[in-house]
């Protein structure tokens, strides 16, 4: 039942992320891209152009990137079995 449930949660959230990601498409604008790509130096004090992006101008979005990852983890060991249940399953 848990496995059942589990894998439901997951195609649930799955279904929804789709929905919310196709009905919100977002399109970076070319004068966006430019102020990025000429001042990012300045802005951020960085050398690398990546560096600056990720750090700088994204820093919440990969700060929450992170925190999904790791609830991602914390969930997985929730519900994937402990090596005592599976001894107790093979007996």
């Amino acid at each position: 039942m848990r496995y059942f449930l589990s894998a439901l949660l997951v195609l649930t959230v799955f279904a929804g992320v789709t929905a919310v990601g196709t009905l919100h498409q977002e399109q970076l604008e070319p004068s966006i891209f430019l102020y990025i790509t000429s001042f990012f130096e300045r802005d951020t004090a960085a050398h690398n152009a990546i560096a600056a992006i990720l750090l700088n101008y994204r820093m919440y979005d990969t700060m929450f990137e992170a925190l999904i990852l790791l609830t991602a983890i914390i969930g997985m060991k929730q519900f994937l079995p402990t090596s005592k249940e599976l001894r107790d399953a093979d007996e």
